[in-house]
């Protein structure tokens, strides 16, 4: 797993954004996604990585091959309009992941201390930065206590019964995040983050050869693809 400073996720994060309106044509889009999809591979997780990769090739096959072959106007429209959306965020969505899932919540604090952001806004990045994750794994446990009742265990069960996704998910999963926020924000008070003292921190923000190599080839290779036409 690639082990990087906070600061160098960070930077390929705004980077990531920066392309995320740079006008591109199909082949150098699949190039810099496959670049971004290693990116998420090597620092989280490899299936994670597939996976979205796969549904990011599913777009662009259809929007290649087949985009004006379906008799199905509504089909053709809506599979477009999805595509270019997930497409438009997928660099973002990468590293953004590659942040989140590779970070800790106390390197995420002692930069935004680093930077002398005020106490209020450490507090609201903090719990949203733990936040999602933990629904994530909310939700899957979720879907695995109802099916050991029975329910969803088949594969597009909930497309099939839209009212039914609502009933037995959506609702906890709304009262479960209410939950999930208040305990976090209970629990970034209760480690001191809005003492007024000078706070104290045990760890270390600190650039390694890695993180000089990473930036330097990602801020080349954004370069150059800002000056392609």
């Amino acid at each position: 797993m690639l082990k990087l400073d906070i600061r160098t996720k960070i930077f390929i994060l705004l980077i990531a954004n920066v392309l995320m309106f740079k006008m591109m044509t199909v082949n150098i889009h699949l190039l810099v996604a496959l670049c971004f999809s290693l990116y998420l591979g090597i620092s989280s997780n490899l299936k994670r990585m597939a996976r979205f990769f796969g549904i990011y090739l599913f777009f662009t096959a259809y929007e290649v091959f087949f985009a004006h072959t379906v008799t199905l106007q509504v089909v053709d429209s809506f599979l477009l309009l999805t595509g270019l959306m997930f497409k438009t965020l997928y660099f973002p969505l990468c590293a953004g992941m590659a942040l989140v899932s590779s970070s800790k919540v106390s390197e995420l604090i002692c930069f935004l201390r680093s930077i002398k952001l005020p106490k209020k806004m450490i507090i609201v990045l903090a719990v949203l930065y733990r936040f999602f994750p933990v629904l994530l794994t909310d939700y899957r446990l979720i879907k695995n206590s109802l099916k050991m009742k029975g329910i969803g265990i088949s594969r597009g069960y909930y497309l099939l019964h839209p009212f039914k996704f609502f009933e037995y998910i959506f609702v906890p999963y709304v009262i479960i995040s209410t939950n999930i926020a208040n305990e976090l924000s209970v629990s970034c008070l209760c480690r001191g983050i809005d003492n007024d003292e000078k706070p104290s921190s045990y760890i270390e923000l600190k650039f390694n050869k890695m993180d000089y190599l990473v930036m330097t080839i990602v801020l080349g290779a954004c370069c150059c693809i800002m000056f392609l036409r």
